[in-house]
């Protein structure tokens, strides 16, 4: 979001348009690309208009800092993460892809009928589960129980995602809830959902 030197708010760059097949991550930002390699025109034209006083950035997305991973969570942590919390989906995306390609490549060998069943499902394991229509989460269910582990990481990213949504629970009870996610995570033998956690631990 950014506003106009005149007091009128310009809307986001999201609600115009999708910005090649990923979208916008960042809703409120002004700010469509997120890596250094990404060409993003209009935060171009938003920069330019700012030094010539006619426009000013209102939102851009938090940048993660991370130091080494704390032994146990704490708010500090825990505030962190939530306001980085699309950086960290982004990451636990990459996560679930490389033990996507692990699973696959295990039942590859002694499943090829499972394989082919989970390559049907690629699509739809980073999405949004309340995006997917009834006949996609009703194959989702019937596949993922063949994969211990992609199974183990979808449900523990709804679990993550319930810390920034609307809760009653108190500071100190999320928490206990992002330190049990934690133990948890670096306790199920599944590498990459362990190093994530790591991560995780990280974000200060």
């Amino acid at each position: 979001m950014w506003q106009a030197r005149d007091g009128g708010e310009v809307p986001d760059q999201s609600k115009l348009g999708k910005v090649g097949a990923r979208g916008h991550a960042y809703p409120t930002s002004a700010k469509l690309s997120s890596k250094w390699y990404e060409f993003d025109i209009g935060w171009l034209y938003i920069r330019v208009l700012e030094v010539l006083g006619l426009a000013q950035v209102k939102h851009v997305a938090p940048v993660p800092h991370l130091s080494a991973p704390k032994p146990t969570v704490d708010p500090v942590t825990l505030q962190a993460v939530i306001a980085c919390r699309y950086d960290v989906l982004a990451k636990y995306a990459r996560s679930l892809k490389r033990t996507y390609a692990e699973e696959l490549g295990k039942l590859k060998q002694t499943s090829p009928e499972d394989a082919q069943r989970l390559r049907s499902v690629k699509p739809w394991l980073n999405r949004n589960e309340k995006m997917l229509r009834e006949p996609e989460r009703e194959r989702l269910a019937e596949i993922l129980p063949r994969s211990r582990a992609l199974q183990t990481m979808i449900v523990m990213r709804r679990e993550l995602a319930t810390l920034w949504g609307r809760s009653s629970a108190t500071r100190e009870q999320l928490v206990a809830q992002l330190q049990d996610w934690c133990r948890r995570a670096e306790t199920s033998g599944i590498r990459s959902l362990a190093e994530f956690s790591l991560r995780l631990r990280s974000y200060s």
